[in-house]
């Protein structure tokens, strides 16, 4: 009789326990299934003390340690899996993602090519594990090369930014009068051709430290108006640091620039910039230039200068309606010589932007701009300090035709607004563009 009794409780306990080993995973798959992790993984882990070789135990073991962040912990899991399947694709591939967040790149390719090279692989897994080694070759990479040729056409309403009227008046407190002065530059318009080769180089010294390098050829010629055709060299090497969130960079560069075919100025600039990522929506870029400028012929040594330059740039992608760009540029340029009154000044600016995507792959940019000029120095002629403002508005459109072509094509208005006649005037620009990336 107690025989009986017994194996009846062994019986009943055995169905019970397998009665609450059943209840226990529905909880830890239910509370898989909504991203707790941490609780799931608790409830999987008591349940493998008593069945070790349970594959699918292991396998939500792994799942729930890879999304805590612990890839080595999930690493070992699979591995129980793989050592009883070693053709087990699925597990392989858990294994390279977490040797991939690991930043194990040699394992993570060797699973990942296991699975690749597997007749049995669907085909879109297949894409996604290329465009997985596609990445891991470009992490491990450590030089990057790319740039872009860009041709442009464009007319501009008035070239010599000249003022509309053909005279304009001044006092001359010596004769107590004004006096009556041709405005000598004309109001034309012309044609304007530019060319841009632009050549970056990337040597990638550690996760967290880069050289940037760019090289940069500029091409600017007129239809009509030769003697105002430019043509630029500019060189700047960047060393960068990268953070989570953050990145910082001190950049040092040289811009060699030729007017109407002679040798005209130098800049030697010391960029330093830190850029940071609020949110993936919202990123913010500031950063201090500082130019030396040298001028190479004897009658324009006058304008050497330094200048110096703060500029903030806060970019907001919006989900319907686009990207806004807001820029705001605080200027100021001294005089090495006082000989001049046109080269001492301060500026500030500000210009917003928007891009916004249209069907058909077209894209829609418009901006508004304002920009005020003080100058230092009172002008010999007006007996006034000058300042400007210059208002920008501008519409533009763009398409791609290929891959690594698009076409642009932008119309601008800008008035001048002077408290010196000559400097007042008004223009509007049409340009077209070509754009090759590679």
């Amino acid at each position: 009789m107690i025989k009986k009794i017994t194996f009846l409780t062994l019986i009943l306990s055995s169905l019970l326990f397998g009665v609450e080993s059943l209840t226990h995973y529905d909880q830890a798959l239910k509370l898989f299934k909504d991203k707790n992790y941490k609780e799931a993984y608790k409830i999987f882990y008591l349940l493998s003390k008593n069945d070790l070789g349970n594959q699918n135990l292991n396998f939500y073991l792994g799942r729930c340690a890879y999304e805590e962040g612990e890839y080595d912990i999930a690493i070992s899991y699979y591995e129980r899996i793989l050592f009883m399947q070693p053709t087990n694709l699925k597990t392989k591939i858990e294994i390279a993602q977490s040797n991939l967040m690991l930043k194990n790149y040699t394992q993570a390719r060797k699973f990942f090519n296991e699975v690749l090279g597997n007749i049995n692989t669907p085909f879109d897994i297949k894409e996604e594990i290329k465009a997985k080694l596609l990445y891991i070759e470009k992490t491990v990479q450590k030089h990057f090369f790319s740039g872009a040729l860009v041709f442009d056409v464009s007319y501009d309403s008035n070239v010599n930014n000249s003022a509309s009227s053909s005279e304009y008046s001044i006092f001359v407190p010596q004769l107590g009068t004004d006096l009556t002065l041709e405005n000598s530059v004309k109001d034309e318009s012309d044609y304007i051709y530019d060319a841009v080769a632009v050549l970056n180089h990337v040597y990638k010294y550690t996760n967290n430290i880069s050289i940037n390098s760019n090289f940069l050829l500029y091409s600017l010629d007129y239809d009509t108006k030769k003697d105002s055709n430019i043509d630029v060299i500019s060189f700047t090497t960047t060393p960068k640091f990268y953070t989570a969130l953050n990145t910082f960079s001190s950049g040092i560069g040289i811009d060699y620039i030729r007017f109407n075919d002679n040798d005209y100025l130098k800049n030697y600039n010391l960029i330093l910039t830190h850029s940071h990522i609020f949110s993936p929506i919202t990123l913010n870029e500031l950063s201090f230039k500082t130019t030396k400028k040298d001028y190479d012929q004897k009658a324009d040594k006058t304008k050497d200068s330094h200048l110096f330059e703060l500029m903030n740039t806060l970019k907001h992608k919006t989900e319907h309606y686009g990207l806004f760009t807001l820029k705001t540029l605080l200027n100021k340029e001294i005089s090495k010589k006082t000989t001049r009154t046109d080269v001492d000044k301060k500026s500030y600016e500000i210009n917003l932007e928007n891009s916004f995507p249209l069907p058909n792959k077209y894209n829609l940019t418009t901006s508004l701009g304002t920009k005020k000029v003080f100058y230092k120095d009172t002008d010999v002629l007006f007996l006034t300090k000058r300042e400007d403002t210059i208002n920008t508005v501008s519409l533009g459109i763009s398409k791609p035709l290929r891959k690594n072509l698009l076409f642009a094509l932008k119309g601008t208005i800008q008035k001048n607004i002077s408290n010196q006649a000559p400097f007042d005037y008004k223009k509007h620009i049409i340009k077209s563009s070509l754009i090759y990336t590679f």
